[in-house]
């Protein structure tokens, strides 16, 4: 495995890695989004209660490592599910996933204009986040904050290399033509 040679080399290195996961992220959202609409609530619940074995196994395993919140999120799953909760599923991940291919796939693009709409969007998800981790106590927001604020540095770091070569060499379509990685 090659070694990474400078600073610029690894902000690229790290900044496509973070792009990639994303990427691959927001896709399994939206994909999700769609397969709750196309199946059954029902179907669902049954699934989560044929399952207590493995939630029983889960819960006695997260709470011999002391995860007792992940394990009552697991137990209580099939519970809280409902037309709302589901309706509200679908909604958030269909739009969450879109908003989040479509501005990740203009930062692939290189598109100068998308770089700070990613970073208000990524701050509004971010907003999001806290106010469901204080609603619910979720600690997956919280790592998801983390993972956006970090997104959001290697964005602006990316930014500014990008206006800095563009002011260097003098043109948007100079980017586009040459190699900045």
């Amino acid at each position: 495995m090659n070694k990474v040679k400078n600073k610029e080399e690894l902000l690229d290195v790290s900044f496509n890695t973070m792009l990639l996961g994303k990427s691959i992220f927001a896709f399994v959202e939206f994909i999700s989004g769609l397969l709750l609409i196309f199946v059954p609530l029902d179907l669902i619940k049954a699934t989560i209660h044929h399952l207590d074995l493995i939630k029983a196994t889960i819960h006695h395993l997260a709470l011999a490592i002391s995860l007792s919140p992940f394990s009552t999120m697991i137990t209580n799953a099939g519970e809280r599910l409902t037309n709302d909760a589901t309706l509200f599923a679908i909604v958030y991940l269909l739009l969450h996933g879109a908003l989040k291919l479509v501005t990740l796939a203009l930062l692939w693009k290189k598109i100068l204009w998308s770089y700070p709409l990613s970073i208000l969007l990524l701050v509004g998800f971010i907003l999001y986040q806290i106010f469901e981790f204080f609603n619910h106590g979720s600690i997956s927001m919280l790592v998801l904050c983390a993972v956006d604020v970090l997104m959001i540095i290697l964005t602006l770091l990316e930014y500014r290399k990008l206006k800095a070569h563009i002011s260097k060499e003098g043109s948007y379509s100079s980017l586009k033509n040459s190699k900045v990685n």
